[in-house]
C-alpha cells in the first residue's frame, strides 16, 4: 500500500485556505498527494453531474526509454532523465518507450466503453524518414519496471521481441498520435486486473532505418491547469448508476514519478461529463 506522498507546507493561512477551497471543486485530495485532477463539471446542481458515461484523459507519472546503441555501448544505460521520449530501429539505435500510469480506483461496476493510449509526436519527418507509419504498442504484464532503473539489458521483454497485442499507433507529425480502440486492454490495465499491468511498452515493428520522438511525461507545462503534451489514455467510461466523479478514488502518484523538477501539484487525471470527447483534447482520429 502506498503512502500518500506529502509536500512541505510553505503557504500562509489563506493560501491553505484557497488551496483547500480549488481542491473541494476539483475533487481530488491534493493537501497530501501532489497527483491531482480537474473536472470539466458543470456544478453540484446540475443533473449533467450524473450522466453515467464521461470522458477520461489520464496522464503517464512515469517514463522513459531504453536504447542499446549501436553494438551494444548502451545496453547498460539508463535514460530516465533525459526527454523526450524515442523509439528506434536501425544501424544506428535501437531504442524502445516505456510508458505507465498511476491508476485511479472506479466504482464497481465502472465499464470502458471506449480507449484510446497516445503519444505526443512533435517533430515532423525529423530523421528524414516519412511519419506515415505504424509504431507498435504492447502491454507489459506480470513484470514490474522502474523508469529509474530501466535500461536495455533488464527491461520487461529481454531476449524476445516486445508484445504487441493491442493496436498500433498511426504516428501523425507534430500532433497527438494514438491507437484505435483498446478498451478491452484499458479495462484489464485500471478496473479488473490493474495489480498485473505495468503500462506500454512503444516500438518499431517491421520499419528499418527509423527514429521517432516523443513528449515525456515531465513536459515542462504540466500543472494543476495544463495536463502538457505527457503520454496519455483518453477514455469513455460508463459509471454504475447514481455513481460521478466524486466516487473515483483519485490515483497516488508512484515513488518512482517523474515530476521532481515540476511545479507542485500535478495534473494527472481530467473528467469531462460528456459523451464525446471535448474538442480542446484534441484526440486523434482512428484509422
Amino acid at each position: 500500500m502506498k503512502t500518500p506522498m506529502k509536500r512541505p507546507l510553505k503557504r500562509g493561512l489563506a493560501g491553505v485556505l484557497g488551496l483547500i477551497i480549488l481542491c473541494s471543486l476539483t475533487f481530488t485530495g491534493c493537501l497530501t498527494d501532489p497527483c491531482s485532477c480537474c473536472c470539466d463539471d458543470p456544478g453540484p446542481d446540475s443533473t449533467e453531474k450524473f450522466a453515467d458515461t464521461i470522458c477520461v484523459w489520464l496522464a503517464s507519472d512515469r517514463d522513459t526509454y531504453a536504447s542499446y546503441g549501436r553494438v551494444g555501448e548502451e545496453a547498460d544505460r539508463n535514460f530516465a532523465d533525459y526527454s523526450p521520449l524515442a523509439i528506434a530501429k536501425g544501424e544506428l539505435a535501437r531504442k524502445q518507450a516505456y510508458v505507465n500510469f498511476a491508476r485511479p480506483v472506479f466504482p464497481q461496476g465502472a465499464e470502458i466503453l471506449e480507449a484510446k493510449f497516445e503519444m505526443f509526436h512533435g517533430g515532423k519527418n525529423e530523421d528524414g524518414t516519412t511519419d506515415d507509419i505504424l509504431v507498435n504498442v504492447g502491454s507489459i504484464k506480470n513484470e514490474a519496471w522502474s523508469r529509474s532503473t530501466l535500461t536495455w539489458n533488464n527491461r520487461p521483454d529481454r531476449g524476445g521481441v516486445p508484445p504487441v497485442d493491442v493496436p498500433p499507433i498511426r504516428l501523425r507529425s507534430q500532433a497527438w498520435s494514438g491507437t484505435d480502440n483498446i478498451a478491452g486492454a484499458a479495462q484489464e490495465m485500471l478496473i479488473t486486473q490493474p495489480n498485473n499491468h505495468y503500462g506500454f511498452v512503444v516500438s518499431l515493428g517491421q520499419v528499418f532505418g527509423v527514429e521517432k520522438g516523443f513528449y515525456s511525461n515531465n513536459d515542462i507545462r504540466r500543472k494543476r491547469d495544463d495536463m502538457g503534451l505527457s503520454p496519455r489514455m483518453v477514455m469513455k467510461i460508463r459509471l454504475p448508476a447514481g455513481k460521478t466523479t466524486q466516487d473515483i478514488q483519485m490515483p497516488f502518484l508512484s515513488p518512482d514519478h517523474d515530476f521532481s523538477k515540476l511545479v507542485q501539484p500535478i495534473t494527472t487525471i481530467r473528467f469531462s461529463p460528456s459523451n464525446d470527447y471535448p474538442a480542446d483534447w484534441n484526440v486523434s482520429p482512428n484509422r
